[in-house]
């Protein structure tokens, strides 16, 4: 199978192809340009390589607490998926000592590929994040949840599964104006990874896929 039907499957099979955008709300209107690299684990020729999905986020700092952000799949795009999102981060507790801050985001996205092939998923992602050292770098540790609305399954078949949820570990170097990122998700753990088209490579064996990410963000 070549690596254009490969990057196809895996956006319309998980469409959750990015790490958490702004886990951390930007200062008040303070903006900000992520690019971010990387996807699920998967099983290619001989090889165990990430799914290359390349993302670009903006954010917008609304104030203080409350970021609004966009994001739009690159490599979905270039293969003739449509993947964009919308949506906003709310900061809710501050950091107190070792006791982490806490944020929300929730978001909305869209993925189109034609009339017969339209997807719409509210999404919900919920990050503890800690701050350390003097240029502030960022650990989180978060639960990125999409809802799955559809009734119906491809070929007419009844949707089971209408949560999928996905624990992550986060990392954030940060400087002056710009930060370089890592993150780790395990997605779907709880949904079976057999008899499908790709094979996905996780340390949960059957079930879920195991995604690694990388990224850098420019603050403006």
């Amino acid at each position: 199978m070549s690596l254009r039907w490969l990057l196809i499957i895996c956006s319309c099979i998980l469409g959750s192809c990015a790490p958490m955008r702004f886990v951390k709300p930007l200062e008040k209107k303070q903006q900000a340009a992520n690019i971010s690299l990387g996807g699920e684990l998967i099983k290619y020729n001989s090889l165990t390589i990430p799914v290359p999905f390349l993302t670009a986020n903006y954010g917008y700092g609304i104030d203080s607490s409350l970021t609004g952000f966009a994001s739009l799949n690159i490599t979905s795009a270039l293969f003739g998926n449509f993947h964009l999102g919308l949506g906003a981060t709310k900061q809710l507790l501050k950091q107190n000592g070792y006791c982490p801050a806490f944020s929300v985001a929730p978001a909305f996205d869209f993925i189109y590929r034609n009339k017969n092939a339209v997807k719409f998923y509210p999404q919900l992602a919920v990050n503890a994040f800690w701050e350390y050292g003097k240029k502030n770098n960022l650990v989180y540790l978060g639960i990125d949840n999409w809802f799955e609305l559809a009734s119906k399954r491809a070929y007419g078949q009844k949707q089971e599964n209408h949560w999928i949820f996905m624990p992550a570990l986060g990392h954030s170097f940060c400087g002056k104006k710009g930060s370089f990122n890592t993150e780790v998700r395990v997605i779907a753990p709880n949904l079976s990874n057999e008899k499908l088209v790709v094979e996905y490579q996780t340390p949960l064996k059957t079930h879920g896929a195991f995604g690694v990410y990388i990224g850098y963000t420019r603050k403006f």
